[in-house]
């Protein structure tokens, strides 16, 4: 239970305050004094430099656009669905979840009929197939809550009618505000949930150096895994871009060697991915159609040094006595990693988790090495970080960036709540 010191107690001690003065002030002086000020420039037309000329929410203006109509729309929408997810009662007959699927039918009946829209500078068939399916969506899911009362169905209709919003709210904003920001913060929508598949392979390596035997061998794998830090990261990032190369790279080699290409230009005809050809080296990073599939298996086999040992360190803290009682009991190896070692290491997947997220989110270096800052062709990488530092640097509207800089930070907030709020640790 926390203690309030009372300050006459921190008057009686005021020097040793003086060792952490320098502290306080470098990180005031590099960390919150450029964050407020990119705050600050959010809301100004500036260059960076001289030009700095106050225009509001005007940059947000181009970032989200404004339709009232839209916002009216999307408040009462996401005000449904919080009540709906947190079984808050609604001040009139049905609740939340069914005034939710009847304004969804509404809305959906609007668009398809043709009779009217909140976003009148959308042609319907434009928007016709996402809100069509945001509808369908609602109404199913509040249907499965209603009718089935199991905790799966109510946590899958919840999970819809989330997944509902997000998708209603992404789709509008594509139409409506900076079509560059919002199919960026889709491509790293993508490249999160790809993160969170291959954090399973650090946890993996951890598990499996936890249980060596030699303490020898244990040491050494450690060392090998603390020896990649030493590598400066533009050095790997080369050694990739390298290998992505369509003529001489060691991918395209491979696939030949190997006679994989084969295997592609097979499925490519299958499933009409027009991407594979007999006879023609794939272009990873000049196809548009392989660039997000590149940066998903860049860095493979994804074991992350730093996510390594943090989970050697969660697993080193579980008492010996406890495997000594799961051997008794004739548990197995998967057992253990299920009932013992993933429970206790809930710690540290929340750790790595935040630490994925929010460097996934600002993250835009390896993508401006690999592929530019136009974000590679068509502009398919683009990502909010690497969209924010091309607006700051080449356009030279730092107070767009700014702005940009702030949406990041916002959705950094939400996820990083999300997971403190969802991923419970229970020892």
């Amino acid at each position: 239970m926390a203690r309030t010191i009372p300050l006459r107690v921190v008057g009686r001690y005021w020097a040793l305050y003086l060792f952490a003065a320098p502290a306080v002030l470098m990180v005031a002086t590099f960390a919150y004094f450029p964050a407020s000020s990119a705050i600050y420039h959010a809301f100004f037309r500036w260059n960076g430099s001289y030009i700095e000329e106050f225009v509001g929410l005007y940059n947000f203006h181009q970032l989200f656009g404004w339709e009232p109509g839209l916002w009216l729309l999307l408040g009462l929408w996401m005000w449904l669905t919080a009540a709906a997810l947190t079984g808050r009662r609604a001040p009139w007959p049905g609740g939340a979840d069914a005034s939710l699927a009847v304004l969804a039918a509404a809305v959906g009946l609007l668009w398809f009929t043709g009779i009217g829209s909140p976003l009148q500078a959308v042609a319907l068939e434009e928007a016709g197939p996402w809100l069509g399916t945001v509808a369908v969506t609602v109404v199913l899911s509040v249907a499965l809550r209603r009718t089935v009362a199991e905790s799966w169905a109510q946590g899958l209709g919840g999970a819809g009618l989330l997944l509902a919003f997000l998708w209603l709210f992404y789709s509008t904003m594509r139409v409506s505000g900076d079509q560059t920001l919002w199919s960026g913060l889709g491509v790293t929508f993508i490249l999160v949930v790809a993160n969170l598949v291959k954090m399973v392979a650090s946890s993996v390596t951890a598990v499996v150096i936890h249980r060596l035997r030699s303490e020898s061998w244990g040491y050494a794998y450690k060392v090998l895994f603390v020896v990649p830090m030493i590598v400066p990261a533009m050095v790997g990032l080369l050694v990739w871009k390298s290998f992505y190369d369509p003529a001489q790279g060691i991918l395209n080699r491979l696939l030949f060697g190997t006679g994989l290409i084969d295997a592609l230009v097979w499925m490519d005809g299958l499933f009409g991915w027009e991407v594979f050809r007999a006879g023609a080296n794939p272009s990873w990073l000049g196809d548009a159609a392989l660039v997000i599939p590149s940066l998903i298996f860049w860095g493979f086999p994804w074991v992350g040094t730093v996510g390594v040992l943090i989970y050697l360190t969660g697993l080193a803290g579980i008492d010996e006595s406890v495997y000594e009682a799961a051997d008794m009991d004739g548990v197995s190896w998967l057992q253990k990693f299920v009932y013992i070692e993933f429970p206790l290491l809930m710690t540290q997947v929340r750790i790595n988790l935040i630490l994925m997220i929010i460097g996934t989110l600002q993250a835009y270096g390896h993508i401006l090495v690999l592929l530019g800052d136009t974000g590679g062709p068509k502009g398919v990488a683009l990502v909010p970080g690497l969209y924010m530092f091309r607006t700051a640097f080449t356009e030279l509207y730092a107070g767009k960036a700014c702005a940009i800089g702030l949406v990041i930070f916002v959705f950094i907030l939400i996820l990083t709540e999300i997971n403190n709020r969802y991923v419970r640790v229970e020892k």
